[in-house]
């Protein structure tokens, strides 16, 4: 079965899984832990309101992305509750990467999945208001992915740039002055 030979190991940051010479890196996992442990604040804002704050962006990564997915849940569950559709919008998930999207799957006895073509193909044996809806919700899902991977690579840049700047030669004092 794909993936049983997968060795996966935690890191500091994220998690990480090997597969074959490759690594896969979980930047959202590694977003999350590092926006609730507030690291990035310690080591990316030197000064106080000055703009370089990383935080607070990395914030509204993580909640932009999490509102992504939630429009993919819903969208996927209009397309199930579509009564007489013989095929709808499926969630995935990539484990080693943590990546969610969309793709049709098909419903009555082969529940296999379908390509973006195929959909299409199947939807124009419907009524033209089954059509219509199926080519939007094709174009929401495909839309959707799209902002995903864009906001995954976003906080992965985010990351680069928390693990380049150099740790404070005087880090900031526990306790005030």
């Amino acid at each position: 079965m794909k993936g049983d030979d997968v060795q996966r190991d935690l890191v500091l940051k994220g998690e990480t899984h090997q597969a074959g010479r490759k690594r896969y890196v979980n930047h959202v996992s590694w977003a999350r832990q590092a926006a609730q442990e507030q690291e990035c604040q310690n080591r990316v804002d030197a000064k106080a309101l000055t703009g370089r704050g990383g935080l607070a962006d990395l914030r509204q990564k993580i909640d932009s992305l999490d509102a992504i997915v939630l429009k993919m849940r819903q969208l996927s569950e209009k397309s199930k509750n579509v009564a007489g559709l013989g095929f709808y919008l499926m969630l995935h998930q990539r484990n080693a990467s943590g990546y969610v999207f969309l793709r049709w799957r098909a419903r009555l006895g082969v529940n296999r999945h379908l390509s973006w073509q195929e959909a299409e193909d199947l939807a124009a044996g419907y009524p033209s208001n089954f059509y219509e809806w199926c080519m939007e919700a094709s174009r929401q899902a495909k839309s959707l992915n799209d902002e995903h991977l864009e906001m995954r690579a976003e906080i992965k840049k985010a990351r680069k740039r928390v693990e380049r700047v150099e740790p404070h030669i005087y880090p900031r004092s526990k306790f005030p002055v």
